[in-house]
């Protein structure tokens, strides 16, 4: 009786053909991907977990370095200044790269994608094997976008945590309320979709320009405008709602010697902490008055006095009755941070489609 050496079956690859070779094309870029990715939640962690330990260590869970509730008047007012003295630079800088990191995903994984293999003729090789143009282009594609998918979820999910422990306890722009930009461009879904369409911006550009270095200036650009027309819009994603309180206004004459109070603000019945939108006063008719700004000049009384810049508000002062205020609530973070996400991913299949349309243009 003979024996045959029986040889070890090969583990199988989840990937095959084209989709291997993308995948170890990109596996450098996608290996610093994910470290970066480790780092940055490791720090997050880090950093949130000592700050929510201070806070809870000194009983201010509750205090805002804006609107201080009485419990956190006087010690607890010097405990808020301590948490500046001691991690206001570091939240600050991590707020930057936080913002700084779905950009960075278009230029550095996005733009050379498919610019790289145009720029030095790879493509060619991959076309002339029996491969169609769209299954190649899918194979590029496919695996970054879901990649960055998955690894921009998990960044999404410590960060929000993060910026929850952090929000509103610092003197830094982006930390104050729900709504201020830092705050707002590293929180949920918003910033899964802004990841996920800064690689798709990158991806798309280098099929146009095929060339490296431009194409990731152009990139620059465009996620720089994407990112620019979303916080100009964000805020009639949903809409507004309006807040009216009584309100009498007076003018003063040019004679007048009455000594104005400082400022006063239009107390609209608006709830703590929303976005405002824009604010003015009704007269029994209905007209809107706007004003500039939400604070006013008042008398010892308490009445208003009309701005001098709208003479709307001058010409009408014996007719206003009311004030109002249009505005965000708080409770329209979320649903403002997951209309971002769809139109977000609508725009990066939008930049998909067209990349299997633009391919078949290429010669």
């Amino acid at each position: 009786m003979t024996t045959g050496t029986l040889t070890p079956a090969r583990p199988r690859r989840v990937l095959h053909g084209v989709s291997w070779v993308g995948y170890r094309q990109e596996r450098t870029a996608l290996a610093v991907a994910a470290a970066v990715l480790l780092a940055v939640c490791g720090w997050l962690l880090f950093l949130g977990s000592t700050i929510s330990d201070y806070v809870t260590a000194h009983h201010i869970q509750g205090c805002n370095v804006v609107y201080f509730p009485p419990e956190c008047q006087g010690s607890g007012s010097g405990l808020a200044e301590g948490l500046d003295q001691k991690w206001q630079l570091m939240v600050l800088a991590t707020g930057w790269l936080l913002a700084a990191l779905p950009p960075a995903l278009g230029l550095f994984l996005g733009a050379p994608l498919l610019a790289r293999e145009f720029e030095t003729g790879t493509y060619r090789l991959a076309w002339t094997q029996s491969v169609s143009r769209r299954r190649w282009l899918a194979a590029r594609l496919g695996i970054p976008l879901a990649v960055t998918l998955v690894g921009s979820t998990v960044l999404a999910t410590v960060s929000t945590w993060w910026v929850h422990v952090v929000e509103g306890r610092f003197a830094v722009p982006g930390y104050y309320h729900w709504f201020t930009w830092m705050s707002r461009a590293t929180s949920g879904p918003a910033m899964v979709g802004f990841c996920v369409v800064s690689v798709a911006i990158g991806a798309a550009t280098g099929l146009v320009v095929r060339r490296v270095v431009a194409a990731m200036a152009v990139t620059a650009a465009l996620t720089a405008a994407v990112r620019l027309l979303v916080d100009h819009f964000r805020f009639v994603l949903l809409p507004a709602k309006q807040a009216v309180a009584a309100a009498h206004v007076t003018v003063l004459q040019p004679s007048g010697r009455t000594p104005l109070v400082g400022v006063g603000h239009l107390e609209t019945g608006a709830p703590l902490e929303s976005y405002t939108l824009g604010n003015g006063y009704l007269t029994a008719d209905g007209l809107r008055i706007p004003l500039a700004n939400d604070w006013i000049n008042t008398l010892p009384d308490g009445t208003a006095v009309c701005p001098s810049e709208p003479a709307q508000c001058i010409a009408h002062h014996s007719e206003i009755v009311q004030a109002y205020s249009d505005y965000q609530p708080p409770s329209a973070e979320w649903p403002m941070l997951w209309t971002e996400a769809g139109i977000s991913l609508v725009v990066a299949a939008a930049l998909t489609a067209f990349c299997f349309v633009w391919i078949r243009r290429l010669r």
